[in-house]
């Protein structure tokens, strides 16, 4: 579950601080917390360069988990998950009286379109849009990020392996993947490192279905940013190809006849035939493993 935070009791730009991590919103402790971090919390908002703790607790307590605790965040943060901090923990807080209240000094652009947050080039986008590699030869190979929070992020490269890749290439368009790459193969990202852990089978249709941990505080950097290598090609491509090159071969050693002219489109409407069997199977288990869960 990708990470949110909010103020609330108050109106977007002041009030309690929560955080949204396993499925659940929670508040966050006040102990050790600066100025600095309260200014970082105001800008990761878009609320502003200034904000201050409020300790007046006009805001309220919360009501469910306390998640974290220990938030130390510097100027050169942007956003509250760059910050250090304690491990998450639903009881973070001795007391609600440690929760945190934030007032900023700034306001949210009534006319700015919420949607934009989730979509990095309009109003409305597609898995695909919120996924690119970067620092390649071409569109299919170079470091992986990803799109959250109105904000381009890498991904770090603990338990990174090929069938992550594969589903990274797939979703791209990149066919089957060639390699998949640590330790910032192609070169490190500057913006936040959204996610860590990433699980995949390799068979999910979309990297945003594979199980992954978000990342908060230091557990990794960007020289650990997760890369791939993939093939360039769609299995279709590489079919056409094929055919393509097979059928040229044997044109000159025969003239052409109205049965080898009507064997190429016939072929390819075999293949993609067959393709789109294989789809409709892959969706029909997903389906089927969605339903599941809801029971």
């Amino acid at each position: 579950e990708f990470l949110s935070l909010r103020l609330v009791d108050g109106n977007d730009c002041a009030g309690r601080l929560e955080v949204f991590y396993n499925g659940t919103w929670g508040s966050i402790c006040s102990n050790r917390m600066s100025q600095i971090t309260a200014m970082t919390v105001c800008k990761h908002l878009n609320c502003g360069d200034g904000g201050e703790i409020a300790t007046d607790f006009k805001y309220g307590r919360g009501s469910g988990p306390t998640w974290l605790d220990h938030i130390e965040c510097t100027e050169q943060h942007s956003f509250l998950w760059q910050c250090r901090s304690d491990p998450w923990d639903p009881q973070s807080c001795d007391n609600r009286a440690e929760e945190t209240h934030i007032s900023c000094t700034g306001r949210k652009e009534a006319t700015t379109p919420a949607i934009f947050v989730e979509c990095p080039n309009s109003t409305s986008c597609s898995d695909r849009e919120k996924l690119r590699v970067i620092g390649g030869d071409h569109g299919c190979s170079g470091r992986v990020e990803i799109w959250h929070q109105g904000s381009w992020g890498t991904v770090c490269d603990d338990s990174w392996d090929m069938a992550d890749a594969n589903v990274v290439c797939r979703q791209l368009g990149c066919g089957p993947a060639v390699s998949a790459l640590s330790e910032a193969a192609f070169g490190e990202g500057t913006g936040p490192i959204w996610l860590e852990k990433v699980h995949c089978k390799g068979t999910e249709l979309s990297f945003w279905d594979c199980p992954a941990k978000p990342l908060f505080g230091k557990a990794c950097d960007h020289k650990e940013d997760a890369a791939v290598v993939c093939s360039g090609y769609s299995l279709l491509g590489h079919l056409i190809i094929f055919l393509l090159l097979h059928f040229h071969s044997d044109l000159p050693r025969r003239p052409a006849t109205e049965s080898t002219r009507m064997s190429m489109p016939v072929i390819i409407c075999i293949i993609l035939g067959a393709l789109l069997c294989m789809v409709l199977a892959i969706l029909a288990g997903q389906i089927r493993s969605a339903r599941a869960r809801q029971r």
